[in-house]
């Protein structure tokens, strides 16, 4: 996977209510589905005729392809890099909402992300031996460009270091 990543938005209206909502699916199918699990839990009376979906490429996100640093770092390394960085798989758009990760000082996943520039650290933790890794700008690229586009998605995994 070289090429940059687009999180396509999905304005969703739902007939009866006030407001608009963007989602971000793959298809319009999905962010309709997506907004009616929403909206049906509340209200039994919502049809999937009562909402209506316009693609909203303003809205898009691009994400950056996945960078080649991330191949020289194990997966439990990157792994803790995406935590750190807040990403999740229920929550993809969360990558980047948070940058550190409190552990031992020596924490072998935190000193190979240390060691290949995507962390900082340790900073000085609750306990001797124990800091906080903060992740660098290019940590955060990174963390960025292995993040899902959607929800439920997997993480774009590079080939990486045994």
């Amino acid at each position: 996977m070289s090429a940059i990543r687009t999180r396509k938005a999905w304005r969703c209206a739902v007939r009866g209510y006030d407001h608009e909502s963007t989602v971000y699916a793959h298809t319009a199918g999905k962010a309709r589905y997506s907004t009616y699990l929403d909206v049906s839990d509340g209200n039994d009376d919502v049809s999937f005729a009562d909402i209506q979906v316009r693609r909203d490429r303003g809205a898009d996100i691009i994400l950056p392809a996945p960078l080649s640093v991330a191949g020289t770092v194990s997966q439990d390394a990157l792994r803790a890099l995406l935590h750190a960085c807040g990403a999740t798989r229920e929550r993809p758009e969360k990558c980047g909402y948070r940058s550190h990760f409190y552990c031992s000082v020596s924490n072998p996943h935190m000193i190979e992300l240390v060691a290949a520039g995507l962390m900082e650290g340790p900073k000085k933790g609750w306990e001797k031996s124990e800091g906080y890794f903060i992740a660098t700008k290019l940590g955060h690229e990174t963390a960025l460009s292995l993040c899902p586009l959607y929800q439920g998605d997997d993480f774009a995994w590079p080939e990486v270091a045994a």
